[in-house]
């Protein structure tokens, strides 16, 4: 399977916690830090990409089409009021959003369209 296919099924599979569908199956949400772990760090017959960086990912997601799109989350009540406390638990918790007019969850029949530039 090309990099697209296998992405789908990463986001369609519930084994995966580190990426799903965001903002209503348009766009692909990433834990940086998990996926690292989940994804990239697995070996033998578990592996999924024939990458092991994060930076190698996101070069396929690029030749592939995607494009970043920044995201302010609200800032929970629950966050802590310091800014030192507040950068570490942002630092933890990375959510990369990527974006593919061809790659939506109502719309598997293009996928076929997502080719490498």
């Amino acid at each position: 399977l090309r990099f697209p296919q296998k992405l789908w099924k990463m986001v369609e599979s519930k084994e995966f916690r580190s990426i799903w569908w965001s903002e209503g199956g348009k766009c692909v949400a990433i834990k940086e830090e998990l996926f690292k772990e989940e994804v990239l760090g697995m070996g033998g017959p578990l592996r999924v990409f024939d990458m092991q960086k994060m930076k190698s990912c996101i070069r396929q997601l690029n030749f592939y089409g995607f494009t970043k799109i920044q995201r302010d989350p609200p800032r929970s009540a629950s966050l802590p009021k310091f800014p030192a406390e507040a950068a570490a638990a942002a630092a933890n918790s990375k959510i990369l959003y990527y974006y593919n007019s061809c790659f939506s969850r109502e719309h598997p029949h293009l996928l076929g369209r997502c080719s490498r530039r």
